[in-house]
């Protein structure tokens, strides 16, 4: 239970103190009519305006919307000067990997050797090598690849079995 000898002090108001301010400065002196209701308006007044926090205009964003942005321009800015030949594209990507961002898209020339068998009709080697180079160009046509025939690999060529589907060739027709 409390009592009033176990009540904390409670803090003046501005009412009492302005009072006891005037009775300090002017003893025995009555306060103007008014003074005090006005003062403690104005103070009151003053002290909401500064305890108020400013209203954002925008909302604030969340960290990582900040960070994910800040991320997009780092890549984008680096794309950029790369593609005006302003840093070197290697250099670019250690930045980007150090940040732990994509690298820049890059086009790349592979060299691949790949062991195709490719079974065709022909009535020589010769020409099933052609032939055989033919079905891998239709293939990869409309592709961004060019193939360097004359470096190609012409081993082991087998006949098979005559292909009795096979129509005459084309300068027989």
């Amino acid at each position: 239970m409390s009592s009033p000898d176990n009540l904390a002090p409670q803090p003046e108001t501005v009412e009492s103190v302005l009072r006891a301010a005037w009775e300090a400065f002017h003893p025995g002196q009555p306060t103007p009519l008014g003074w005090l209701t006005h003062t403690t308006a104005r103070i009151h007044d003053h002290l909401h305006a500064q305890h108020t926090a400013p209203v954002p205009s925008a909302p604030p964003t969340p960290a990582g919307d900040e960070v994910a942005r800040l991320r997009r321009q780092v890549w984008q800015t680096l794309h950029d000067v790369t593609a005006e030949h302003d840093i070197d594209p290697d250099a670019a990507d250690r930045i980007l990997h150090s940040l732990d961002l994509p690298g820049l898209p890059r086009r790349w020339q592979v060299h691949v050797t790949v062991p195709l068998t490719i079974t065709v009709t022909a009535t020589s080697r010769d020409e099933a090598v052609d032939a055989a180079e033919d079905v891998i160009d239709t293939a990869l046509d409309g592709t961004d690849t060019y193939l360097n025939w004359n470096r190609a690999d012409r081993q082991d060529t087998t006949p098979g079995d005559l292909d009795t589907t096979a129509g005459p060739p084309a300068e027989l027709r």
